[in-house]
């Protein structure tokens, strides 16, 4: 068997989930003019993930024969550790995400869509997140030589844009909520020649997140459920994608249950599964609030597809989740909490039962929010 990186790259198709047209490869698109959003299939074969498994290659690279890209230039995202634990008789695979270099999981998702566009000759990409995502572009820009613009509200914590500044982002600070935001950085890439890459909407994300799924399946004997935390639900697709070719070719015996996991007061998955949203509003959940993701339907399809289901937690059960995880020495991020108290509800209600295995992504580190955690362990949350 050759390795990984000396196959041919795989071939791979772009169309739009609202009116079904393929999308050319070239130029760079993020969105369909008609206003839908992108589908981006590759050409996966049981070869292709037989060379993954067979690389030496470590990171990224190792799954250059599956990835949407014309090369996997070397980087230190991904191989994150899977530590399993067991609550109640159910064995839980955490998958600690938040040892990736930017401090989640979305590096992956940012080492394919940077990559691609380098390949693509971009100089120059614009993205509109003060979070994870930010830190990720930036991160990879730096790795690939491309100029990063971000577009944050002003009332972004002072941690979080000094960390972007060391990343050598460039900040542009607007005033107004999420959507202001937004509508300021589309702006700012139609005026220029620079790539928009949010990852709400383009297409190549995802399928760097699904290397993770690719890892998982390698470092658990079997897997029941998957539980994601869902904002605009780049965790959960990018693993249904892994899963699905995984087990289409024979690499995987049957696809896990998704579970998608959202936060009081921003659940609008949850709502198209038919869950409820208690009375309430999350606080600590701020990495998935969001109120509208834009692939809202895409992420209900692949939930119901394999047979999971929707929960919607508060901040009581996620502070809990937070106390346990903190008291085992997994240093996380809120957000990250929320598989877990989710987790922890359903065995609960017997909708895990004993002898299960679980898949938890721990997806982001809590050692920028620091001064948060410090004040929920002042609070007394702790176990």
């Amino acid at each position: 068997m050759n390795e990984s990186h000396d196959m041919r790259p795989p071939s791979f198709t772009i169309t739009c989930r609202k009116c079904g047209e393929v999308v050319p490869a070239v130029p760079w698109t993020w969105r369909h003019s008609c206003g839908g959003t992108l589908r981006l299939d590759v050409a996966v074969d049981a070869a292709r993930i037989a060379a993954c498994s067979a690389s030496t290659r470590g990171g990224m690279t190792r799954f250059a024969p599956v990835l949407p890209l014309q090369s996997a230039p070397e980087a230190a995202i991904g191989d994150t550790p899977l530590v399993l634990e067991h609550i109640d008789g159910v064995q839980v695979g955490l998958k600690l995400e938040y040892l990736n270099p930017g401090g989640s999981f979305k590096d992956r998702g940012a080492y394919v869509t940077v990559a691609r566009c380098a390949e693509l000759g971009f100089k120059s990409i614009v993205v509109d997140s003060s979070g994870n995502a930010g830190v990720a572009i930036a991160l990879m820009g730096l790795r690939f030589g491309i100029g990063v613009d971000v577009f944050l509200p002003r009332s972004t914590p002072e941690g979080k844009k000094q960390l972007l500044r060391v990343l050598r982002a460039r900040l542009h600070e607007i005033g107004g909520d999420r959507m202001a935001v937004h509508a300021a950085t589309l702006a700012h890439a139609a005026s220029t020649a620079a790539a928009y890459a949010g990852h709400w909407f383009n297409p190549y994300f995802a399928h760097g997140v699904k290397t993770m799924a690719y890892e998982a399946a390698g470092q658990m004997p079997s897997i029941d459920y998957v539980f994601a935390p869902v904002g605009a639900g780049t965790v959960l697709l990018g693993l249904h994608a892994g899963f699905a070719e995984l087990v289409s070719r024979g690499a995987l015996a049957r696809m896990p249950r998704l579970i998608a996991v959202q936060a009081a007061g921003f659940s609008p998955v949850c709502a198209e599964l038919g869950v409820e949203d208690p009375v309430g509003r999350s606080h600590l959940a701020d990495g998935i609030a969001i109120a509208e993701p834009p692939r809202k339907t895409e992420i209900a399809a692949a939930v119901r597809e394999t047979g999971g289901y929707g929960v919607v937690v508060g901040d009581p059960e996620i502070a809990a989740a937070l106390s346990w995880l903190a008291g085992r020495g997994y240093v996380v991020e809120p957000t990250s909490a929320v598989p877990l108290a989710a987790l922890v509800r359903c065995i609960q209600d017997g909708r895990v039962p004993a002898g299960s295995t679980a898949l938890l992504p721990l997806t982001g580190t809590g050692m920028k929010v620091l001064d948060e955690l410090a004040e929920l362990a002042g609070g007394n949350v702790a176990a």
